[in-house]
């Protein structure tokens, strides 16, 4: 039996248990560039080339989780344009780091201070891969919020917004 083969009889004995275990996590992630350096991640994208609605005054009080922020950023025809770019790369790299089993893909957004551009990216990316790509798990971060989410059922943030300690 060769090594091609081989892959293709484990794949289809896998159970649903271990193919869940064994699934690509991807992790979307929000930052702030004035409030500190970069997460780790596979690759960052700065996006404070997009319009801030921080200086839009009925905006700054909100965050990229809040819809009128996400219109905002997302009626861009840059925005459109780097997400619909982005979505075509990912469609690449995605399936290939799920076959060699890296096991955790991370893909950070960094605007100003975290809370509009690169949030709203992240919650609309997010969204679209988890439609695009179902047996990944995708995780969506958003550092300077206090928010993780897996998309399960299960809060993952305590009742003040901020992150439980591992």
């Amino acid at each position: 039996m060769t090594s091609k083969s081989a892959k293709h009889v484990d794949k289809r004995s896998a159970s649903p248990a271990e193919s869940a275990a064994n699934a690509l996590e991807v992790v979307v992630t929000s930052f702030g560039y004035k409030l500190g350096p970069p997460p780790l991640a596979n690759v960052v994208f700065d996006v404070r080339f997009l319009k801030n609605p921080f200086w839009v005054d009925e905006l700054k009080p909100l965050t990229g989780l809040d819809s009128p922020v996400q219109q905002y950023v997302l009626e861009q025809e840059l925005a459109q344009d780097f997400l619909e770019t982005l979505k075509i790369l990912l469609g690449k790299v995605l399936p290939k780091m799920a076959e060699l089993r890296v096991g955790q893909f991370v893909i950070a957004f960094g605007c100003t201070g975290g809370q509009h551009r690169s949030a709203t990216l992240v919650e609309k990316l997010a969204d679209e891969l988890a439609a695009a790509y179902p047996d990944y798990k995708i995780v969506k971060v958003h550092r300077e919020l206090g928010i993780k989410s897996d998309g399960d059922d299960e809060d993952d943030c305590t009742e003040s917004g901020a992150m439980e300690s591992p």
